[in-house]
C-alpha cells in the first residue's frame, strides 16, 4: 500500500505546480508576470526548510507528517482557485493581490509537500524500496503533469463552444484541478494512517531534545555531515542544467526548428512517453549497482548525449526526440534516486545524533532543487543576451541560433559535469548504509557497536 499512497499524493503536488506558472503568465503583463514569478518561486525555496524543520519538532499524537497535510488540502483548493481567478483592483492592487496569493498558496504548498516528502523516508528504510517508490511517484508525477497542461486548454475549448467566458473557463480549470487535488491529498492522508514514526517512538524519541538547538543551528549540524554536503550540492548543479535545458527547449524548437504550436504539442506527449520508458530503466540500474552508481553512470550518458548533439547539431524532430531521450536519462535518474540519496543521509544523522529529522533532511534537498532551478532559469537569461536573442524578431541570425543550441547541449553538459564531480565524493552504498543501520539499533539497546563498516560516513 505505501507506493499506492504516493503515487496518488504525486498527483496533486505536479497539478498544483504546473498551474502556477500558467497563473503567473495569464494574470498581468509579462513583465509583471515574471517579478510575480519570481517573488513567489524565491518565498517558496526561503519556506521550505523553515517547514522541515517544524514538521520534525511537532510531538502530536497524530504524527509529525500527516496532520500538516491534512490541514494543507483545503486552503490549497482555495488559493489553486483565487490564483486562477482574474480581478480588476486596478494595475498596482491587482499585483499585490497576486503576490500575496502567490505566496499564500505556495506556503500552504509547502506545509503539503515538505511533510509528504518526508513521511517518504519513514514509509521504508530499505536501501532499495526508496529507488522502487520514487520510481512510482515518478510515473505519476510526468503523467499528471501532462495531463494538467493539456486539460485546461481543453476546459477551455469546451467552454469557449458553449458561449463562455476565458476567465469561466480558468475558474471552471481551477476547481476541476484543485477538486482532484484535494481528493488525492485526502486518500494519501487516509492510507497513509499508521505508516509513520510516532513522536514518541523509540526511532525518534530524542528528536526535540536535540533540535531544540534552534532553526540555524539544526542546519548547521546537518550541512557538516558529508554526504548531505555531497548531495546537496549534486542537487543544486543538476536541477540547474534541468532548469537551463527546459528553458531552452522552447527557443531551440520556435527558432531552430521552426515547429508548429501542434508540433512542439507532440513533442511535449513524447517526452512523456519516452520519461515512461526511461524510468524503469533508471530504477533497474539503480538496484543493480547502486543508486550513486547509476546517477553518475546516467549523467554522464546524458552529458555525453548534450555534446554529441552539439557537435552534430539537432536539425529534425526526430533529432531532437533521440537527443531528449539521452537527456531524460540523467534527468529521470535525478527525480528517482536524488531524493532517495537524500533519504540515506538521514540514517547517518540519526546514529550521530539520536533523531530523525526528515523534515529538515527533505526540506533542504527541496531547497537546493529550487535553487538550482532559480541558478538555471538566470543562467538561460545571461546566455540568450550574450548571444544576441531578439524576441521581435522572428527570425534569429545564424549565430543566435547556434547559441540556442549551445544553450540545450553544452551549458546543461557543464553543469551536469559539476554535478557529477560532487557525486563522486558521496560516499554512501549499500554496505555501509546497511552497516550503519545495525549500528544505531545496537546503540539504542546498549550493546556494542562498531563504526569501523562505516567510519567514512562520520568523518
Amino acid at each position: 500500500m505505501r507506493l499506492e499512497d504516493h503515487l496518488r499524493c504525486s498527483v496533486f503536488i505536479s497539478t498544483q505546480e504546473t498551474h502556477l506558472h500558467h497563473k503567473s503568465v495569464y494574470i498581468a503583463a509579462a513583465y509583471m508576470g515574471g517579478t510575480i514569478s519570481l517573488i513567489v518561486i524565491l518565498w517558496d525555496a526561503m519556506v521550505t526548510p523553515i517547514i522541515g524543520y517544524i514538521a520534525d519538532r511537532t510531538t502530536s499524537k497524530y504524527g509529525r507528517r500527516r496532520p500538516f497535510m491534512l490541514a494543507a488540502v483545503f486552503p490549497l483548493l482555495l488559493f489553486t482557485v483565487l490564483l486562477f481567478t482574474a480581478v480588476n483592483f486596478g494595475t498596482t492592487v491587482s499585483y499585490v493581490y497576486y503576490i500575496i496569493i502567490g505566496i499564500l498558496f505556495w506556503t500552504v504548498y509547502d506545509f503539503y509537500v515538505v511533510p509528504f516528502s518526508a513521511l517518504g523516508a519513514e514509509l521504508t528504510q530499505n536501501f532499495n524500496d526508496r529507488n522502487n517508490l520514487r520510481t512510482v511517484v515518478g510515473f505519476f508525477i510526468y503523467l499528471t503533469v501532462w495531463g494538467v497542461t493539456a486539460l485546461p486548454m481543453f476546459i477551455w475549448d469546451r467552454v469557449s463552444l458553449a458561449g463562455g467566458s476565458d476567465q469561466l473557463a480558468w475558474i471552471i480549470s481551477a476547481l476541476v484541478i484543485g477538486g482532484a487535488g484535494l481528493i488525492c491529498g485526502l486518500i494519501c492522508w487516509n492510507f497513509t494512517r499508521g505508516k509513520e514514526l510516532s513522536a514518541g517512538s523509540t526511532l525518534v524519541k530524542n528528536a526535540n531534545t536535540r533540535i531544540e538547538r534552534g532553526f540555524l543551528r539544526n542546519y548547521i549540524e546537518l550541512l557538516k555531515q558529508r554526504p548531505l554536503q555531497n548531495i546537496t550540492l549534486t542537487m543544486i548543479c543538476l536541477c540547474i542544467s534541468f532548469s537551463i535545458e527546459s528553458a531552452a527547449l522552447v527557443y531551440l524548437m520556435n527558432n531552430n526548428l521552426g515547429l508548429s504550436e501542434t508540433t512542439q504539442a507532440f513533442y511535449w506527449t513524447c517526452y512523456t512517453v519516452i520519461t515512461f520508458i526511461v524510468l524503469p530503466i533508471c530504477n533497474v540500474i539503480a538496484n543493480k549497482i547502486g543508486k550513486r552508481n547509476a546517477l553518475l553512470l546516467l549523467n554522464a550518458l546524458a552529458a555525453g548525449g548534450c555534446v554529441l548533439y552539439y557537435v552534430v547539431g539537432i536539425d529534425s524532430f526526430v533529432q531532437l526526440v533521440i537527443f531528449s531521450f539521452l537527456y531524460q536519462l540523467g534527468n529521470s535518474a535525478l527525480w528517482i534516486l536524488g531524493y532517495s540519496l537524500s533519504y540515506d543521509c538521514i540514517e547517518v544523522d540519526e546514529f550521530l545524533h539520536g533523531c530523525r529529522r526528515e523534515g529538515a533532511v527533505t526540506g533542504l534537498t527541496s531547497f537546493a532543487q529550487k535553487l538550482g532551478s532559480a541558478l538555471g532559469m538566470w543562467i538561460s537569461g545571461l546566455l540568450l543576451s550574450f548571444f544576441n536573442y531578439d524576441g521581435t524578431q522572428a527570425v534569429q541570425s545564424a549565430a543566435t541560433e547556434k547559441g540556442i543550441l549551445f544553450l540545450n547541449t553544452i551549458a546543461p553538459a557543464i553543469s551536469i559535469l559539476f554535478g557529477i564531480v560532487f557525486l563522486w565524493l558521496y560516499p554512501i552504498n549499500q554496505k555501509n548504509y546497511q552497516a550503519i543501520l545495525e549500528a544505531t539499533e545496537q546503540k539504542k539497546t546498549g550493546q556494542p557497536f562498531s563504526v569501523e563498516k562505516f567510519k567514512e560516513l562520520i568523518k
